[in-house]
């Protein structure tokens, strides 16, 4: 590649199924900013891979992971520091440690990025070049700092796609939520024009079947308004379809809807654009109570409505529960497991379960998960051997309490 420098610095990055979203969007920011011009840039999908990418050389390894994985983590870089000593500059960022960054430099980690790193990664690049340590081990973005359509959704270098985030913020406040606490509550939105040229671009490599990544994918386009914009919704959807995409998915996975932007004007939008049959709702709980707790926003009967103007605009409602948030009692329970029956019964929806998990930089970090009660189990497993539910629920109820066990004894230092 012209101007590319024969003398490039490694940059290695740790990839893994859980950041295979995360790793194209970071890739496509370098490749904009020209870093992977001045960086010998590499994937590892094992840390033994990586390990052998590093070779005799000097290098930066960045990691971004989740909560559920801290100690897997923190084994792998206790391997490169055991390895390789000050030759490498091992450098975190995601969720985790954006919400737990001083407990991630207790990890091995000689730096960690918080919040929003469009900017603050390639500025740290660049002082590694120039031989420049940061004056603090902890670089924080600001938050609602960084414009999306700054740089390619995703990586050509490597063809590496994933789907586009198109709106970055959430104006709502659930305290077992990371995302507002991350990236803060005002809305920003790619617009197509930002990025149509990129999937012009994508197309003929493969990339034709475009999804998004949004925190509530009808909250598109939206100011202060506190419904579906419509027409900034349907600029987007036409747009994608005008680069070429064989097919465009808006409202389901990895993004959600909320049962309080659900409308049936929005529904004949995705209904006239999109491929997808399935829409991916957040009721979260059957509980009044429960949701009120969470500063969730809306009611359990507001999801009940959302699950039927979906299914009456001829999708499949794919409804998101949680179970085991704390204080939650038996009765809260049984509440989510009636509206659940409901809407499998009355609208053919499948039910995505989940269990609580202390997340660290939310509100609820400091409390521990309930204990699923045998009533509650059973519902699920009849439900899920029906068909009518899936989701790592059970994987969760063991990870929850682990991650309360880690936080105890002070491998997450969160307050």
């Amino acid at each position: 590649m012209q101007g590319m420098r024969n003398d490039r610095p490694k940059l290695i990055f740790r990839k893994t199924r859980e950041n295979r979203h995360t790793l194209p969007r970071l890739l496509g920011i370098l490749e904009g900013e020209g870093l992977n011009l001045d960086f010998h840039v590499q994937l590892g999908n094992s840390i033994q891979e990586v390990i052998q990418l590093v070779g005799e050389e000097m290098a930066v390894i960045g990691f971004s992971f989740m909560t559920p994985h801290v100690m897997d983590v923190k084994a792998e870089v206790q391997r490169l520091r055991k390895g390789f000593g000050e030759k490498v500059r091992i450098v975190a960022g995601g969720p985790h440690p954006a919400g737990d960054p001083q407990g991630t430099l207790h990890l091995g980690f000689d730096c960690v990025f918080v919040g929003e790193a469009d900017q603050t990664f390639p500025a740290f690049l660049r002082h590694y070049l120039d031989g420049k340590l940061p004056e603090s081990p902890i670089i924080a973005g600001k938050k609602e700092s960084c414009p999306l359509g700054a740089h390619p959704p995703f990586s050509f270098e490597y063809r590496f796609f994933a789907p586009i985030e198109v709106t970055r913020g959430c104006r709502y406040n659930c305290h077992f939520c990371q995302t507002p606490r991350i990236f803060g509550h005002h809305l920003r939105h790619r617009k197509i024009s930002d990025f149509s040229e990129f999937l012009k671009r994508a197309n003929p490599m493969g990339y034709r079947q475009i999804t998004f990544i949004t925190p509530n994918a009808f909250s598109y386009g939206a100011g202060d308004s506190r419904g579906p914009n419509l027409p900034a919704i349907e600029e987007l959807l036409g747009g994608c379809l005008e680069t070429g995409a064989s097919g465009v998915h808006f409202g389901c996975y990895p993004s959600e809807v909320r049962p309080d932007w659900v409308t049936p004007e929005v529904l004949q939008l995705v209904k006239r654009y999109c491929r997808n049959k399935t829409l991916v709702l957040g009721a979260q709980s059957g509980s009044d109570s429960i949701l009120s707790s969470l500063h969730r926003g809306h009611t359990a009967e507001q999801g009940m409505t959302a699950a039927r103007l979906i299914y009456e605009a001829g999708f499949m409602p794919h409804v998101d529960f949680v179970f085991g948030f704390p204080h939650e009692t038996l009765e809260d329970r049984r509440l989510s497991i009636s509206l659940i029956s409901r809407m499998i019964d009355d609208y053919g929806a499948r039910i995505h379960a989940h269990v609580f998990m202390p997340l660290p930089g939310t509100p609820l970090f400091q409390k521990n998960p309930s204990r699923l009660d045998p009533e509650t189990k059973n519902a699920l497993l009849e439900w899920e051997k029906r068909g009518k539910l899936d989701g790592w629920w059970k994987d969760q109820e063991a990870i929850g309490w682990k991650i309360a066990k880690w936080r105890d004894r002070g491998d997450i230092k969160s307050a």
